[in-house]
């Protein structure tokens, strides 16, 4: 694939392909979530401390007592705002915990963010949604149409589905706080000039 190729999904309902020309994409692959979240909600930290606006969110995990799965939450780089967008569907229950209504909402806070003309689109991961072609698919590739470069999370096991969306010209960086933030300051520069 060269240069101005486009990437098309293989796998999945993806509407579009994904233009990974445009701007840099980076990603974290991990195989623990935690982690990940923790790491792209630092990086988000440090470099709004900075002065970049980033758009988009990161993910944090809160333990509740007598229940085995975590609450989830996400965070909206914008401006601060936090939902609960996990479902709780019991100890024994199975299968997706994801509340789309919420979900919805940050997809608003995307293209807000977009509208603005953040820095850095950072979207906390691309997981079961996205690997279905839904979640903020879209939203991901208008950051990189627009000029905005993006960065996110994908587990190993979505990995195969993030390759189909993106291609093979995206840049995977090393789960460090210090090589991240590097890459980060070197694609945000040219914006800011």
């Amino acid at each position: 694939m060269n240069a101005a190729t486009m990437s098309y999904a293989t796998t999945g309902n993806y509407a579009a392909p994904l233009r990974v020309d445009a701007l840099p994409l980076g990603t974290i692959v991990y195989d623990y979530g935690p982690q990940a979240d923790d790491l792209l909600a630092h990086i988000a930290a440090v470099l709004a401390v900075e002065g970049y606006r980033l758009g988009g969110a990161v993910q944090s995990s809160k333990r509740r007592p007598g229940r085995r799965k975590c609450d989830m939450y996400l965070r909206n780089l914008l401006d601060g705002e936090e939902i609960l967008i996990s479902l709780d569907r019991g100890n024994e229950a199975r299968g997706c915990r994801l509340n789309h209504d919420a979900f919805a909402r940050v997809s608003l806070w995307g293209e807000q963010a977009l509208s603005a003309g953040v820095d850095l689109f950072v979207v906390n991961k691309f997981g079961k949604e996205e690997a279905q072609g839904r979640g903020l698919c879209a939203l991901i590739a208008e950051a990189l149409a627009t000029g905005i470069p993006a960065i996110l999370a994908v587990s190993t096991l979505n990995l195969p589905h993030f390759k189909a969306f993106a291609g093979d010209q995206v840049v995977r960086l090393p789960p460090q706080r210090e090589a991240v933030l590097a890459w980060c300051r070197t694609v945000i520069a040219p914006r800011r000039m």
